[in-house]
Parts: C-alpha cells; sequence; structure tokens
C-alpha cells in the first residue's frame, strides 16, 4: 500500500518506529503492523535487509 511504501522509505532513511509513527502521524503500533506486510510481501527478514531494499530500489537516495 501507499502507506506501507511510506514506512519502508522512513526505515530506509534510518529512523525508528516511534519517528516512523512522528513523521507519519500515526500510532507506533500501525507503523509495526506496516513494518510486518512489507517484510512479508517483499521477503525481507530484517530492518536492515529492508534499508537494503530501499536503496536498491531507490525508494531512498543517498543523501536525502
Amino acid at each position: 500500500t501507499t502507506r506501507e511504501f511510506d514506512v519502508l522509505g522512513q526505515i530506509g532513511r534510518g529512523l525508528n518506529n516511534a519517528e516512523i509513527a512522528k513523521q507519519l502521524g500515526i500510532s507506533e503500533v500501525t507503523v509495526k503492523s506496516h513494518i510486518g506486510h512489507v517484510f512479508v510481501k517483499l521477503g525481507l527478514r530484517d530492518r536492515a535487509a529492508a534499508i537494503v531494499y530501499a536503496f536498491d530500489h531507490q525508494i531512498v537516495l543517498p543523501g536525502r
């Protein structure tokens, strides 16, 4: 979903769950739910893999 994409972008920028929640105006519980969905949909194991995915797919660009 669009929101899951937003959360993935924030993970790629290095934000933690609390920071993502504040940035997107949603609860931490909702952030955790979105992260779980992203991991399943993309076959990712952890945040590090999500960060690599975000950069590899130009969801996050270096220096931004």
